[in-house]
């Protein structure tokens, strides 16, 4: 079974004091299946669809670091991270995370 997982944090705030993971309530039989829900993008916006309606379902509070698909059972992951095309806010400058998706 792969799940999708969101290391997201409250945005303003110290993203080490402040992160946490979410994990989506559909599951997959596949990598594959999970990585093409996890990869939909929005063509107006040119956003990931997972990603954006978290941060909608957030209220806004919370920006994600890190997403990917996770297998717990085989320990097979992918993730991807955000682009910060206008430059990265001011507290995640110099962060760097490592593929931390943890339930």
């Amino acid at each position: 079974m792969y799940k999708i997982l969101i290391l997201a944090y409250l945005i303003g705030q110290s993203p080490i004091e402040t992160q946490k993971t979410f994990q989506m309530q559909q599951t997959f039989d596949t990598m594959q299946e999970c990585k093409e829900e996890l990869l939909k993008q929005d063509p107006d916006r040119k956003t990931y669809d997972v990603l954006w309606e978290f941060v909608n379902d957030m209220n806004f509070q919370y920006d994600w670091l890190i997403a990917g698909c996770k297998n717990d059972e085989t320990g097979e992951e992918f993730q991807i991270e955000p682009t910060y095309p206008k430059g990265k806010p001011k507290e995640l400058e110099g962060l760097e995370l490592g593929g931390q998706l943890k339930v």
